[in-house]
């Protein structure tokens, strides 16, 4: 039985890095975000925080036994069923934006960022509240003999809420209910799209449709995983063979690493953002930091006054469509422009044009001159020179 645990443990311990470092590169996604990237980062990080918190639960449960308080047992259980229950409510969230963008298009204004934030919050908020609560009141939690005795090896003694029938009926039934609403609407959706592609008026739209069809591929093989994986813990706390209890686990682990290439490979936002990571594109400069330089194909090597260096290889031609459709509104540049004018008072003006200059996008043209305008006005060199430099 040790040895089952064991090889739970070690399967966690191998997920966690993984998420971690797929969470890390969600801070190189392009921006703006979308919706689907922002709940997929979130999805990352709930699966994240679940392998961190089985990996904990081991600790505690089989190396250090008899050293801490049961109370930190159950508070961990506490944190599984929250993010259990967010990384169902993400599947939800993209499930419902997804349907709302294909069967309604015209309403995909009612799902906002602001609003995907604020569900995002209430996803990790709500369970965790929930369950404080209910593991606070009801008999077997918190509040078994030796209440809330968290520093002491007496505490919560023989804690077993979770063979009360009305709290296993609390865990199931929402995750039945959320299980049984995404198999509708993408059932919905898969009819939605087989009716669209029958219609002679829509081929102009093959493009759109095929990406929609390869996104909507990419989330029912991540919520198909998540039921697989989390359908099984629902007779978890039923007596059970110790070989069922390991199968039940090692499922589990399973959907959180089949998760984990998925995004690699069917998530062109995590793809690019993966890309970026590993290959550096980014501009390191003495008076604007973290001005990135993924659009410029300029080759600088000359330093200057801004303080680049040889920008790194280009990007593959593989995101070339990702990178047209992702371009930043004007919004986002401006907010840029007047940040860096705030955290930069005092630098010289012309380094602020640039930087809108290779915010802006504009041609690689522009922002050479602006560049060799200021390298002529700060080593006071003729203006015949510039003329020179682009042949007037």
């Amino acid at each position: 039985y040790e040895n089952r645990k064991q090889v739970v443990n070690t399967s966690a311990i191998t997920v966690f890095p993984v998420f971690t470092w797929f969470f890390f590169c969600s801070r190189y996604l392009r921006r703006p975000i979308g919706v689907n990237s922002r709940l997929c980062v979130s999805l990352t990080a709930s699966d994240a925080l679940c392998a961190f918190f089985y990996i904990l639960t081991y600790v505690i449960n089989v190396i250090l036994p008899n050293i801490l308080s049961n109370c930190w047992s159950l508070l961990l259980e506490v944190f599984k069923l929250a993010t259990f229950f967010a990384s169902v409510f993400t599947l939800l969230a993209l499930a419902l934006n997804h349907y709302i963008g294909i069967v309604y298009p015209l309403r995909r204004h009612i799902i906002t960022p602001r609003s995907v934030r604020c569900a995002i919050v209430l996803a990790y908020f709500v369970p965790s509240t929930v369950f404080l609560v209910m593991f606070s009141t009801v008999p077997g939690g918190f509040r078994a003999p030796v209440p809330f005795a968290f520093f002491s090896k007496d505490g919560c003694n023989g804690g077993g809420i979770l063979r009360n029938v009305a709290v296993r009926w609390i865990l199931v039934a929402p995750f039945i209910v959320f299980v049984l609403l995404i198999s509708f609407l993408y059932m919905h959706i898969l009819l939605h799209m087989r009716n669209v592609s029958k219609d002679p008026l829509l081929k102009t739209k093959q493009t759109k449709r095929t990406t929609n069809r390869k996104l909507l591929v990419t989330l029912m093989l991540l919520a198909g995983s998540a039921c697989l994986g989390w359908l099984p813990t629902t007779v978890l706390f039923l007596p059970l063979r110790p070989t069922m209890y390991l199968r039940l686990y090692l499922a589990i682990i399973f959907s959180l690493i089949v998760d984990a290439f998925i995004y690699a490979s069917r998530l062109v936002e995590i793809r690019y953002a993966i890309e970026r990571l590993q290959s550096g594109t980014y501009c390191k400069t003495c008076i604007l930091k973290d001005t990135y330089c993924d659009d410029v194909e300029l080759k600088i090597t000359n330093a200057g006054v801004f303080g680049c260096g040889t920008l790194p290889r280009p990007t593959p031609p593989e995101f070339a469509r990702y990178l047209s459709e992702t371009i930043e509104s004007r919004a986002v540049r401006f907010q840029k422009l007047n940040s860096s004018r705030k955290n930069q008072s005092g630098t010289q003006p012309m380094s602020l044009v640039l930087h809108y200059v290779k915010t802006a996008d504009v041609s690689n043209t522009l922002y050479l001159y602006c560049q060799i305008v200021v390298q002529v006005i700060s080593s006071g060199e003729s203006a015949t020179k510039l003329r020179n430099s682009f042949n007037f």
